[in-house]
């Protein structure tokens, strides 16, 4: 037991830890030289002093020794857990900068009723398809055959001849993106119902590429894409959040610019479609479609993505013990206190201060119903919700709930920004301890207007004879949000009028 508490055995392994802990700090570059350098000979000076302190030749139990001991071992420890902590924190910043491959999930659908269990009850059975995702199609197609053998194929030039197909019988089974699922129930109402997979195929493709930008010392912009399916991140799905965050380093300056999930624009970058489609729609292109579709009605060039999964999202709500979010007086269907009840959960939130939890939180982003501006409230708590999270992420008292922090975000959130540009990114704040000044603006329309085509899905009329509601963009918002971003760019202090 004396050689197990001797001094120079602690002094040993305190030296050890230091040594490791400086070598981790090291290679996170997240602490600037001029705090990292005083803080490791701080360290070491420290184990030094402990290890002098502890020698005594009179009484090598002495009260002093034996606190000094303790000291020495908490030393050591804090330095070993210090490590792993940075160590996690590294390997989070690894595995969701980067960008990732995208999955886009393939569905092999029968009608419900039908007696095929499985992909190869299909075997020299029809199939169908919709040439608007010719090469999605062939990828797919080709996944078929390597299992089953060869199969044959008709082309339906439109989502309604492909559904017109199946319930008559001339294919027995239909190919189609996952994500697409949805837009059939805009053609035949419940269609949905009527169908079940019977085999479901992945395809990655490449993730899209960063434009890279000096992160610390030149703005730039990142385009913050949200939904609220589950499953893996890199999965194709509807974003239900689409939103532009401009950065200037140098000014301190955030600007969050919100734009309406149902805005009704030109979509670029998707093959096989020409025409204009709600916004949310663009994602069945995978990001670099949304990428694009924004950057051509905004004439702005994004530099980086960042893509998040608000279902699992939420969770970081709890991690860091439920958000405080003061909830604007909206107009209020059916009522003038501006007092609404959330349709998920049933929850009733006033105007004021509010303190959220996960599900809370997350009812709460997702109303719009219970509002007369619908969408455009949605859009405005959404990015409410945001800012609350951002600002506690930035306070003291994260420091205790890094953990948990790291834990809910690992699964559920992606960006094509590098490691190295986050890490330098924080470095700065380390360094400088600024205060940032967030902004926010949201793009407005007519969110009562109705099409009878969209470019994604074709005609509409059959679900609905009067077409689906989309959101007409106004263009003097748009103009208004391109003066905000562009000064922004230009490094001038903004304030954005309050709406």
């Amino acid at each position: 037991m004396k050689k197990i508490i001797s001094r120079r055995l602690l002094f040993i392994l305190t030296i050890i830890a230091a040594i490791f802990f400086s070598f981790v700090m090291f290679e996170l570059q997240v602490l600037p030289l001029k705090y990292y350098i005083p803080l490791v000979v701080m360290i070491f000076l420290g184990a030094f002093l402990l290890y002098r302190g502890e020698k005594d030749k009179h009484n090598q139990h002495s009260i002093k020794v034996t606190l000094l001991k303790f000291v020495n071992v908490i030393l050591a420890v804090l330095l070993v857990v210090g490590s792993l902590y940075a160590m996690k924190g590294s390997d989070f910043l690894a595995a969701i900068t980067g960008g990732g491959d995208q999955t886009i999930e393939m569905h092999v659908a029968v009608l419900k009723d039908s007696p095929y269990q499985s992909l190869n009850d299909l075997k020299g059975k029809p199939f169908g398809a919709n040439t608007i995702d010719a090469v999605n199609i062939n990828k797919t197609e080709a996944a078929i055959e390597d299992e089953i053998g060869d199969i044959d194929v008709t082309a339906a030039s439109s989502y309604e001849q492909l559904i017109n197909s199946l319930n008559q019988k001339s294919v027995e089974a239909i190919i189609i993106k996952a994500v697409d699922l949805e837009s059939l129930d805009d053609i035949e109402k419940g269609f949905n119902e009527k169908i079940r997979t019977v085999k479901k195929i992945e395809l990655k493709i490449p993730s899209v590429s960063a434009n890279s930008a000096k992160v610390t010392k030149e703005p730039f912009h990142i385009l913050i894409s949200g939904t609220d399916k589950e499953g893996p991140i890199g999965t194709f799905a509807l974003s239900d959040v689409n939103m532009i965050a401009t950065i200037n380093p140098t000014t301190k300056q955030v600007l969050l610019t919100s734009i309406p999930r149902d805005y009704f624009v030109d979509i670029i970058g998707m093959d096989g479609v020409s025409g204009k489609d709600k916004l949310t729609h663009s994602a069945k292109g995978g990001m670099q479609c949304t990428i694009q579709t924004i950057e051509n009605f905004m004439g702005i060039k994004f530099n980086y993505y960042a893509k998040f999964n608000f279902t699992s999202f939420m969770n970081v709500v709890d991690a860091l013990g439920g958000i405080d979010v003061k909830v604007p007086k909206y107009q209020v269907i059916g009522r003038d206190d501006g007092v609404f009840v959330t349709k998920k959960g049933k929850y009733t939130i006033k105007p004021g201060e509010n303190h959220f939890n996960a599900k809370q939180a997350l009812s709460f982003v997702r109303e719009r119903k219970a509002f007369v501006e619908g969408d455009t409230i949605r859009g405005k708590n959404q990015m409410l919700m945001l800012k609350a999270i951002l600002k506690k992420c930035t306070s003291a008292s994260i420091i205790t709930k890094m953990d948990g922090v790291f834990e809910s975000l690992s699964d559920s959130f992606e960006t094509n920004m590098e490691a190295k540009e986050v890490k330098s990114l924080i470095n700065m704040q380390i360094d400088d301890m600024a205060s940032w000044d967030v902004q926010s603006y949201h793009l407005d329309g007519d969110g009562s207007q109705r099409t009878k085509t969209l470019a994604t899905v074709g005609d509409v009329t059959k679900v609905n004879p009067l077409g689906m509601f989309i959101t007409i963009p106004d263009q003097t918002s748009i103009d208004q949000a391109k003066q905000y971003l562009q000064s922004v760019m230009n490094n001038e202090i903004i304030k954005v009028k309050d709406e």
